[in-house]
């Protein structure tokens, strides 16, 4: 599978800034693929060069064509994507944030993937939720647990309720770029959802049903100030305004074109949502009655 020509088959995007602990860690998970006809292309986002290029370089000595961007000041996360994609030459993309990591297969499961179902234009698959906790030195995991194991088709209207799944999960062609354009730059947080929604506008994305990606998180660490906190905690502010950005923008284009789009789509997932998530408090709420008895209770009246 792995091909000798110039061109490596993947480029994987890694955006960093101030986490060596991290992209060391990421470096074990690029290195340690089975498929090894890829580049590593690493974006430091207004990041502390140094410690990026000394990991570059432990890159280069573990066989992997590495290469450095160094942006002074940082330009964002969805920036540093696209620096990334311009950076590089692959038939595939991937985006490897500095905090997650994969099992050894996942790059050689997804290319095989893709060759084999070319009417696919990407290709995602299951992730573990890893829980962990950030010490000076070191990374210790608290706990395993299965992040998304229902997924087994992606649809527009699920993706126009929410994302479905994260950025290290999804490998995809190149060429899309050319339709649905690269990520949207003044997005600080939610770029990835608006990208898969755009994505999905046009192509259909194929699932491969094992945890083969793992989805780290660090909610102790749900500081904005913190380099090593996770944006969907750290920003969670951020994310509640731009859902809202976000759905208004798209919903306000249909209504300037006059029709039925993805604008719509995304209003009226935003509602499922929301019922949904009031179903699942009900029921939260109908279990803890149950274990105090009053379900027993209630059936009096």
């Amino acid at each position: 599978m792995n091909s000798t020509s110039a061109t490596p088959a993947v480029a994987v995007i890694t955006r960093t800034k101030d986490r060596p602990l991290m992209l060391a860690r990421a470096l074990d998970s690029v290195a340690g693929q089975t498929f090894r006809d890829l580049a590593w292309v690493i974006v430091n986002d207004g990041g502390e060069p140094g410690a990026v290029d000394s990991i570059a370089e432990q890159g280069r000595q573990r066989g992997l064509s590495t290469t450095v961007n160094h942006h002074q000041p940082s330009r964002g996360m969805e920036a540093a994507s696209n620096a990334g994609i311009r950076a590089s030459d692959s038939e595939f993309i991937v985006i490897h944030d500095d905090d997650d990591t994969w099992e050894p297969d996942f790059l050689a499961s997804c290319v095989r993937f893709l060759i084999a179902f070319p009417h696919y234009a990407g290709v995602v698959t299951q992730s573990t939720k890893v829980e962990e906790e950030v010490f000076p030195e070191s990374i210790k995991i608290l706990a395993l647990s299965p992040f998304n194991p229902n997924l087994l088709s992606i649809y527009l209207h699920e993706m126009a309720q929410e994302n479905t799944f994260p950025p290290i999960s999804f490998l995809y062609r190149r060429s899309v770029i050319d339709t649905v354009g690269l990520y949207a730059e003044k997005l600080p947080v939610l770029g990835d959802w608006d990208f898969n929604l755009r994505f999905l506008e046009q192509y259909d994305i194929g699932v491969i049903p094992k945890a083969l990606a793992n989805y780290h998180h660090r909610r102790k660490l749900a500081d904005a100030d913190s380099h090593y906190g996770n944006s969907l905690y750290a920003g969670q502010s951020l994310h509640i305004e731009y859902d809202a950005i976000i759905r208004n923008r798209l919903l306000r284009r249909d209504l300037a074109l006059g029709k039925v789009g993805l604008g719509w789509l995304v209003g009226m997932g935003r509602q499922h949502l929301a019922l949904r998530r009031l179903d699942n408090t009900v029921q939260r709420l109908v279990r803890l009655g149950s274990r105090f008895g009053l379900d027993r209770l209630l059936r009096r009246f």
